[in-house]
């Protein structure tokens, strides 16, 4: 009966014995393991930095151009730069938040 119902959970026989396992080993099993490899560190980090460095120009262009020219200080305007203002910090802090 026992064995019915297990395999009826959808476990697989390697981690049945999971309670035989050490906490590192059980951990190594469930979650995989601790560093992802250089191949797949790479791109994510070449794309993170991408939209970091293509965020922050494209919004401190977005402020200084409406910053700088009169004829751009609508009501609209203003709203964008108050979003580019919060997109800024939202890059910033989730860099930071990145790092530590």
């Amino acid at each position: 009966m026992d064995d019915m119902c297990m395999n009826c959970s959808g476990v697989n026989d390697s981690s049945q014995n999971w309670f035989n396992q050490s906490l590192e080993e059980y951990l190594a099993v469930t979650l995989g393991p601790k560093h992802l490899p250089l191949r797949v560190v790479l791109p994510i980090t070449v794309i993170y930095v991408f939209i970091f460095v293509s965020g922050i120009v494209g919004n401190v262009a977005v402020c200084l151009v409406i910053a700088r020219n009169k004829s751009m200080r609508t009501a609209t305007n203003f709203y964008l730069f108050s979003l580019a203002v919060s997109d800024l910090t939202l890059l910033v802090l989730g860099k930071y938040q990145l790092l530590s």
